[in-house]
C-alpha cells in the first residue's frame, strides 16, 4: 500500500430503475443496469498511477442501500412483528476485476449483477472501499474504509409500473467478454415500447376521436335514432 496514495470511486454504470421483489425469492428482478464501479489510485501531486496497487487482489467494495436524500441506511427492513430482515437482497461485496472497458482501457472494476429491493420508492446505493491485509485476519483486526461514493438516486417501481429492462451496454458487453461475473441481456423492449404508446395514446387520445383522418361512419343504432326523430 502507497502511503501517498488517493482512491477514488467512481460510479461507471449508474443503477436506473428496479422492479420491488416483496419477501419471495422465486421472482427476484435485479436493478437495472448492474451498478459497475470503476476504482482509481493514483498520487495526488504527481497525477502518477498506482498500477501494482489498481492491481491488488485483496480490495473489495461493499453496498448498502440508502435514501433518496442519502442521509439515511435502508439495507434493513424492520417488518410489522419487529423481525428485521434485509430491504436490499443479493450480493453485497464484489471483488475486483482488471480488464478494459468498452474504449479498450484497462482499469480495475467491482460489478453487482444481482442486487434487488423489496419495497417501492427511490433509493441511493452507498459503496465503500476496503484493503483487505493477510496481516489483519486475525481476532481484532480491521480493515478501515478507503473512500466512498453514492451512486445517482433510482427508481424501484410496483410490478404495474415497472417499465422494462434495458439492453445490456456496452461496458456490461465488454467486461462479460473478458470474464466478469455480469450478465448480458437483450431488454425487455417491446414492453418499453409498448409503454411508452400507452403514454403517447393516453395524453392524446381525446384529440383523435373525430380528428383528421378520424371520422367514422355512424353505426345502425344511430342511423335508425336519426330517422324515428325525423318522422316525430
Amino acid at each position: 500500500m502507497y502511503s501517498n496514495a488517493h482512491y477514488r470511486l467512481i460510479v461507471r454504470q449508474q443503477p436506473i430503475a428496479a422492479r420491488a421483489c416483496g419477501f419471495g425469492e422465486r421472482d427476484r428482478r435485479v436493478i437495472d443496469p448492474p451498478p459497475i464501479i470503476q476504482l482509481e489510485v493514483f498520487d495526488p501531486k504527481s497525477g502518477t498511477v498506482h498500477l501494482d496497487e489498481l492491481r491488488y487482489s485483496l480490495h473489495i467494495v461493499h453496498c448498502t442501500l440508502w435514501n433518496a436524500e442519502g442521509t439515511s441506511e435502508e439495507t434493513a427492513l424492520i417488518q410489522p412483528d419487529r423481525r428485521t430482515t434485509r430491504r436490499l437482497m443479493g450480493q453485497l461485496v464484489a471483488s475486483p476485476s482488471v480488464a478494459k472497458d468498452e474504449h479498450d482501457v484497462e482499469g480495475c472494476f467491482f460489478c453487482f449483477p444481482d442486487l434487488s429491493c423489496r419495497t417501492h420508492g427511490r433509493y441511493r446505493l452507498r459503496f465503500v472501499l476496503m484493503r483487505i491485509d493477510p496481516a489483519n485476519l486475525h481476532v481484532g483486526g480491521f480493515s478501515p474504509i478507503l473512500t466512498e461514493v453514492l451512486s445517482d438516486v433510482f427508481t424501484v417501481y410496483t410490478a404495474k409500473d415497472f417499465p422494462g429492462m434495458r439492453p445490456s451496454s456496452a461496458l456490461t458487453r465488454a467486461l462479460k467478454l473478458q470474464g466478469c461475473n455480469i450478465q448480458v441481456k437483450k431488454g425487455n423492449e417491446k414492453a418499453l415500447a409498448a409503454r411508452k404508446r400507452a403514454s403517447l395514446s393516453s395524453e392524446g387520445g381525446e384529440a383523435s376521436v373525430g380528428g383528421v383522418g378520424g371520422a367514422t361512419e355512424p353505426d345502425d343504432r344511430d342511423t335508425h335514432d336519426a330517422k324515428r326523430r325525423r318522422k316525430e
